[in-house]
């Protein structure tokens, strides 16, 4: 059985969940920011009853794979021509919200 936390850890827990949601805003800040679909992208969303990442976070092959995978977007490569390290590299300014929205395309 896990034991409560004490209050110095949810403090230190805390004090860390910021310190890498910083550190994502900063390696992001120069990504594009403006999307025509955004709005689009977050209606789908909440039609399906998901979340969609936050702006600041970094699209990664595994995060890429998982959204895939929780859309029913597999195999990756067959519904994008490519595989998700390729995805990135053609567009690396590119948030991970922005992949998600359009895997929610119909």
């Amino acid at each position: 059985m896990l034991k409560p936390a004490t209050p110095e850890q949810m403090l230190a827990i805390t004090a860390q969940r910021v310190l890498g949601m910083r550190q994502m805003q900063a390696q992001t800040e120069d990504y594009k920011e403006v999307w025509l679909d955004a709005q689009w992208w977050v209606d789908l969303a909440s039609e399906r009853g998901i979340r969609l990442p936050p702006w600041y976070v970094p699209a990664t092959p595994s995060k890429l794979q998982s959204w895939a995978r929780r859309l029913r977007r597999t195999p990756f490569s067959e519904h994008y021509g490519c595989s998700p390290v390729g995805l990135i590299r053609r567009n690396p300014k590119t948030p991970l919200r922005v992949f998600v929205g359009q895997m929610l395309e119909p």
